[in-house]
Parts: C-alpha cells; sequence; structure tokens
C-alpha cells in the first residue's frame, strides 16, 4: 500500500517503545506506530515529535485477576503487575482501579517485565491484577485466570496506536508525511473489511501459529478501529502524566490538518 503511494518503505520492529522514540528523535527512523504514551512524554520533554494519526483510542486492555478475587473491594491493598513503571500498563491499571474505585495508592505496583511475567505473577499469587491486551489475554483466560472487566467496553479513552513523525520533518516534508497517511488509512480500511487478509498478515508479523487466537485477536480490536484515524483529544488528555495539561495544551500534541486535508478530498470518509 505504501509502495502504491511511491513509498519505497521497511518495516522495522523494535520490542520497547523507548528505543523506538529514540530512534525516531534521532532520525534513524522517520515514522513509528505505538501506544501513545513514549512519543508524549518525549515531545512534554521538548523532543521534536507531534502525533499525526490515532487509529485506536480506547485502552485495548482487560483486567486479569486471580480466582480469588470476586469484587473490588478483593483488590483492595494488594499487589498489581505491571511491566514498567510509567506506561501504557501503568496508565491502564490506574485508569481502571480509579474506575472501580479502588485507590491505587493502596495497592502496590510490582515491575515484572514483559507480559508472560504479568501473567505469571497473578497465576502464581504474587499479584492480584493485571492488564492484558490480546492475544496474551486470551493466553492468560486459558490458563485459568479470570477477565474481570474489558477497558474498552468501560469506555476508557487512550492513545494505543498513533502514528509519530518529527514536526520538523512534518513542516519540511508535508506532502510524505500525507502520502504514508493515504498508505495507513488503506491498510485500516483493508484490516476491517478483509478479515482473511489481515488475519494472514497479523500471523506472519506476530508469527502466531494458533489461527483461533489470531481470529479473536482480530474480532477485538477491529470493533474500535477507526479507519480514518483522527487524533483524539480527550484520548491525548487522559495520557498526559498528571499536572501537564495545563502546563502543555494537548492540542500542541498533535496535528489533525493532514488527514482533514484527506478528509476534505473524499480520500477518506468521515
Amino acid at each position: 500500500l505504501f509502495r502504491k503511494h511511491g513509498i519505497n518503505s521497511e518495516l522495522v520492529l523494535i520490542a520497547n517503545s523507548s528505543p523506538t522514540i529514540q530512534a525516531l528523535v534521532a532520525g534513524d527512523i522517520d515514522v513509528v506506530n505505538s501506544t501513545g504514551s513514549a512519543p508524549l512524554n518525549a515531545a512534554l520533554r521538548g523532543a521534536d515529535l507531534i502525533l499525526v494519526a490515532s487509529s485506536y483510542n480506547l485502552m485495548p486492555y482487560a483486567m486479569v485477576v486471580s480466582k480469588d478475587v470476586r469484587s473490588p473491594e478483593d483488590l483492595k491493598g494488594k499487589p498489581m503487575a505491571v511491566g514498567n513503571l510509567g506506561g501504557a500498563v501503568e496508565a491502564a491499571l490506574l485508569m481502571t482501579l480509579e474506575k472501580l474505585k479502588v485507590n491505587p495508592k493502596d495497592s502496590p505496583f510490582i515491575r515484572t517485565g514483559s507480559e508472560a511475567g504479568r501473567i505469571a505473577a497473578v497465576y502464581s499469587g504474587t499479584a492480584a491484577a493485571t492488564v492484558i491486551a490480546p492475544p496474551g489475554l486470551y493466553k492468560a483466560t486459558s490458563m485459568g485466570l479470570k477477565m474481570y472487566v474489558d477497558l474498552g467496553e468501560l469506555g476508557l479513552k487512550y492513545p494505543a496506536s498513533v502514528i509519530t513523525v518529527r514536526r520538523s520533518q512534518l513542516n519540511r516534508d508535508r506532502p510524505l508525511i500525507k502520502k504514508i497517511l493515504m498508505g495507513f488509512a488503506e491498510g485500516l480500511s483493508l484490516y476491517k473489511q478483509n478479515k482473511k487478509a489481515a488475519t494472514d498478515l497479523m500471523q506472519k508479523y506476530s508469527r502466531l501459529s494458533d489461527q483461533e487466537l489470531v481470529s479473536k485477536t482480530h474480532d477485538y480490536f477491529v470493533k474500535h478501529t477507526s479507519t480514518v484515524p483522527l487524533v483524539d483529544a480527550a484520548a491525548i488528555t487522559a495520557a498526559l502524566p498528571a499536572g501537564k495539561t495545563a502546563e502543555k495544551p494537548s492540542g500542541d500534541l498533535y496535528d489533525n490538518s493532514v488527514l482533514q486535508e484527506l478528509i476534505q478530498e473524499r480520500f477518506v470518509k468521515q
């Protein structure tokens, strides 16, 4: 789809958001598709970054709990498993606990690193709960952990899948960014309209061999994936660290103008 618009692209998978954003800031890569926390935090620290699209504006996680948890009362004061502090998982846990009227300050957060580590912590009883996105969510439930609440169904806003570029690059080469977003928007349309093609690509790049798991993951995400990936101001505000909203307006962190052009040109339909 990118070649269709004259772009010779190379897909590079970097396992962690922090080195991905560092590579973007350094100019080693030109476009990043990631969760919103890392680029927003970097921009708040002065990095030359701007979000230009967001295809998923809800928390893509569910809270999974140990078999002993039956009500929010059972979570009070219990440890919660996170990957690393300051990321999307911690933000998701904080939002969920607040929604359940459980004071996060009463629950220690245990850093476990990987998703597998979070699942293991709940399974062993070291932690009472964590949040997991598909396909890991379905692996966790197959092990006997309970899905307590789906954060997307709660309507919790969050920029879960954003496109970030350097602001200077957007100003210098706007036509290139526009072509990239044209390819991205067409990819989103394909994802929603052609499940077979979408799941084949998911299997190729995720290296998951379980077709049922891939199918369930697609079904989970496709419900709330936007084919007109405008950045959602409420989702951005929800992802900002406490106290940062007043210091830097969320509108300084994203730019929907390229996508608005595509809407006006009827390349995408709102």
